[in-house]
């Protein structure tokens, strides 16, 4: 049965594309990084025990991505490393056709992939994704970088991502002004993800338009009370954190302006999102 708080969240879905189509139906699991993405993998898997889940390689927006070759380099040799271990090939347009051709009824692709990113023409895609507030989850990258960095010994170091070498150097306000510099290339990778890079007016219409069910790790319960109603089954409930624990962001000097205009389209979002939860 519907809870009211599930119908009240859901109240959105009343006519979804996916409903008025006579295809087969994916469940695709936008996972953002830093997000409790772990966690959305877990819940959906156990709440639907027998499907098949897709882990596919990252392909996410511009704004989570490097800017330098070793970055591209390492991408490029991960994404076809697991191409060929899921798919036996080594190209990305086959591996959909492959999916395509081989997935069933109520089975899950998840991956760091932006919404539009599926080349599965056969399926309706049930998109499903979880947010976290963006101030925090910008700071996590920051701790997760600099965790990264210093677990290197320091020959191997010099060839690292420059968000790694700027969080394994410097202070969260260092990150915010590298990040910054860059012009747009860092900005927004929350609507990136959601919007999969399309010039959307309203991201926040956009997410409601277009996916399945969506919510805030900071609500995980409500999140995932609400996935359970919709998929007729349990979904559990548990934050996998990899980043060792540091001082909390209170402590940090950093340019509010700097990371307001950094993520601003995220921090409305989010806003947006998190605003279905005050009467629940």
């Amino acid at each position: 049965m519907l809870t009211l708080a599930a119908h009240k969240f859901s109240s959105h879905y009343e006519s979804p594309p996916y409903l008025m189509s006579n295809k087969p139906y994916l469940y695709a699991l936008v996972r953002i990084r830093k997000s409790g993405s772990q966690s959305l993998v877990e819940m959906i898997t156990t709440a639907l025990p027998q499907s098949k889940i897709f882990a596919m390689p990252p392909i996410p927006p511009p704004a989570d991505m490097g800017v330098d070759s070793f970055e591209d380099f390492r991408r490029i040799r991960r994404t076809k490393k697991r191409l060929r271990k899921v798919f036996q090939t080594l190209s990305y347009p086959k591996a959909w056709e492959i999916l395509n051709a081989t997935a069933r009824k109520g089975d899950i692709v998840s991956g760091h992939f932006m919404h539009g990113t599926p080349v599965l023409p056969d399926w309706d895609l049930r998109y499903i994704t979880m947010v976290r507030e963006p101030i925090s989850r910008l700071y996590s990258e920051y701790r997760y970088c600099r965790q990264s960095y210093f677990q290197r010994p320091a020959w191997r170091r010099w060839h690292l991502a420059g968000r790694l070498k700027v969080a394994g150097k410097g202070s969260f306000g260092d990150y915010i002004q590298y990040l910054h510099a860059q012009g747009d290339r860092f900005a927004n990778p929350l609507v990136g993800y959601v919007t999969g890079g399309a010039a959307v007016a309203d991201p926040y219409e956009f997410l409601k338009a277009n996916y399945f069910h969506y919510g805030t790790m900071e609500r995980m319960d409500l999140f995932a009370q609400q996935l359970s109603a919709k998929l007729g089954a349990s979904a559990s409930t548990v934050w996998k954190n990899k980043t060792e624990k540091v001082p909390a962001i209170a402590g940090e000097d950093y340019d509010q302006a700097l990371l307001e205009a950094l993520i601003s389209k995220d921090i409305q979002l989010y806003n947006a999102i998190n605003a279905e939860y005050e009467n629940v």
